[in-house]
């Protein structure tokens, strides 16, 4: 069948409509899909901002701890000396027991025992007096210039005895520092170091999941 002009005119301007629409739906189509993409990055950008951030934070957090552990071990090094000056501190004992007219019996050295920075070194006496005796004893203890640990005390009354009430076991520990070897001190740094990447690992998951 023969078209009209009319319907020639008509036919191709549909035609030319359809091709728009079709053209039209192509581009939006693509469209869509760089917003997709775009918003992909975009969320991906911001996961690992916010795993940044974190660990900026705990880089943060950890500095200002170093900063006061080293205030701390400045401190500690004042009141703990790196040596244990055996020969001094068991004569002070001696003294402040001759002093306050207590009798030492027996002194044993134990093996000193180490906690991370920190060796105590533990003394067992033996001694007697008389109850007040003891506690003045004790009581000058507390003034000395190191840190003193009293500890394991034990009494037996001696009523049979005219010169002492009392006989005594306990021990006496004093401290010392220890410095770090540098192996300890970059385990330590290896430490801190895997700590900020779990918090990043962990920020990561998260991020993920959103």
């Amino acid at each position: 069948m023969k078209l009209t002009k009319i319907q020639q005119i008509i036919a191709g301007v549909v035609i030319v409509v359809l091709t728009i629409v079709v053209s039209q739906m192509v581009i939006l189509k693509s469209d869509r899909g760089r917003i997709q993409s775009t918003q992909v990055k975009i969320d991906e950008l911001k996961s690992n901002i916010s795993i940044a951030q974190r660990i900026q934070k705990a880089a943060a957090e950890l500095e200002d701890e170093m900063t006061h552990l080293r205030a701390q071990l400045d401190r500690l090094k004042k009141i703990l000396p790196d040596i244990i000056n055996q020969p001094k501190f068991l004569a002070d004992m001696k003294r402040y027991a001759n002093e306050n007219g207590i009798e030492i019996i027996a002194l044993t050295n134990t093996r000193p025992v180490a906690t991370d920075a920190i060796v105590e070194h533990p003394f067992g006496f033996q001694a007697r007096g008389n109850y007040h005796d003891l506690g003045a004893f004790f009581a000058q203890l507390t003034n000395y210039q190191r840190i003193i640990n009293v500890k394991g005390l034990n009494l037996e009354r001696q009523p049979l005895s005219k010169d002492y009430s009392v006989k005594t076991w306990f021990m006496l520990s004093i401290f010392t520092y220890r410095e770090p070897s540098r192996e300890e001190l970059l385990q330590e740094v290896e430490e801190a170091r895997d700590a900020i990447k779990g918090v990043g690992k962990k920020g990561a998951k998260r991020g993920r999941k959103r």
